[in-house]
């Protein structure tokens, strides 16, 4: 296991100290590409393994696809994508399936492509099966999704949980900034519980945070490291 945080801006490269960084891209964030490109300009300069994580993006939509397709090439461990559905919310079939395997395609002839459960956790699993060789856990959206997440994990077949890379961790706890995860970590979260059950059974993970409260990424990155020595890691 090894232990890191999003970051957006170049200036939060330094910050932590962290095993791994994640650069997180929100489409609505004015420059958000050209803030991307240099937080990985500076992750390859200090040999920091990073991920790229488009937000507010859909590879089904072309005026998004050119956008992703820039941060695949951008990006070192994986690009990582959110689970995707028909504009109705229904799983993807016929055309639309089709056109997004066209997508999915083109970024993995770039890099690994990993999918993270985020629209719709009920689904996940068929859409893992269906496209899916690299997963992205998040705990926190579990949570939010209304799942105990020690449950989710402990009920988790053996050929998914092989395909785990990465997993997202925030706390649930309550209405903040319209969402109710995305909170900081402490020692008696279910959340937390639920990745040191995961850790028992699959420990080549990178953790990664995804805090609101950005003072707070300190503390709680030391409750994973904590966690790591309680396991021997």
């Amino acid at each position: 296991m090894i232990a890191g945080t999003r970051v957006v801006h170049p200036e939060e490269i330094n910050r932590w100290g962290a095993e791994i960084l994640q650069i997180s891209v929100y489409r609505q964030m004015k420059n958000n590409l050209a803030e991307m490109r240099e937080c990985a300009r500076l992750c390859r300069e200090q040999e920091i393994p990073y991920v790229v994580h488009p937000v507010g993006y859909s590879i089904q939509k072309q005026e998004m696809f050119h956008d992703v397709l820039e941060m695949a090439t951008c990006t070192d461990l994986a690009l990582i994508l959110h689970d995707e559905k028909k504009d109705d919310g229904s799983r993807l079939t016929g055309e639309d399936e089709v056109h997004f395997r066209q997508a999915l395609q083109k970024l993995r002839s770039i890099t690994n492509v990993s999918f993270e459960n985020a629209a719709d956790t009920s689904d996940i699993h068929w859409y893992w099966d269906r496209y899916a060789e690299n997963i992205t856990l998040d705990i926190g959206h579990v949570e939010s999704a209304g799942y105990d997440s020690i449950e989710f994990v402990n009920s988790m077949d053996a050929a998914t949980m092989d395909k785990i890379r990465f997993v997202h961790i925030h706390r649930n706890n309550g209405l903040h900034g319209g969402i109710t995860d995305h909170w900081p970590l402490n020692r008696a979260c279910r959340e937390l519980q639920a990745l040191k059950q995961l850790l028992k059974v699959k420990s080549d993970v990178a953790v990664i945070l995804e805090l609101n409260e950005i003072e707070m990424i300190g503390n709680s990155l030391d409750l994973l490291t904590s966690l790591r020595k309680e396991l021997n890691l």
